[in-house]
């Protein structure tokens, strides 16, 4: 995959796997604009995946 094809997959990614990916490629990706690997926003991502998941549970266990 050429690095023109993996910046945008990246976009949608949490910043957790973001980092990761980057770290992995060996590339780095920043905009002023968009910091996304700040310790807030991992720690918001993950509260995100929580409440996701637990509206999910809920909607499971209704149907």
């Amino acid at each position: 995959m050429t690095e023109e094809r993996q910046t945008p997959w990246t976009f949608s990614a949490t910043s957790k796997h973001n980092s990761a990916m980057q770290d992995f490629t060996e590339l780095t990706y920043t905009t002023s604009q968009h910091k996304d690997s700040t310790e807030a926003c991992i720690k918001g991502d993950s509260s995100d995946l929580e409440k996701m998941q637990t509206d999910y549970n809920l909607l499971t266990i209704h149907s």
